[in-house]
């Protein structure tokens, strides 16, 4: 499966996935105080089959819009 799907969808916190071998990808925006904070991890099943979130990489951004193209450029 290579589509991605929507997890999260809050004002303050947009969320999405795709199933990748052994898990999901995930990538995040985050509206916090000042800016906004991209995320791109994997979520991965760990050993006794609880999941294990694992950061690939993070940037802030001062505007929603460059959030915004930075998440659909991980998207990609």
């Amino acid at each position: 499966m290579d589509t991605w799907f929507v997890t999260w969808d809050r004002p303050e916190y947009k969320e999405w996935a795709k199933v990748i071998s052994g898990g999901y990808s995930l990538v995040v925006v985050r509206k916090e105080e000042k800016n906004y904070l991209c995320v791109r991890a994997s979520l991965l099943m760990g050993v006794k089959g609880l999941p294990v979130f694992k950061v690939l990489e993070e940037k802030n951004f001062s505007l929603k819009e460059e959030a915004d193209k930075q998440i659909q450029n991980w998207k990609k």
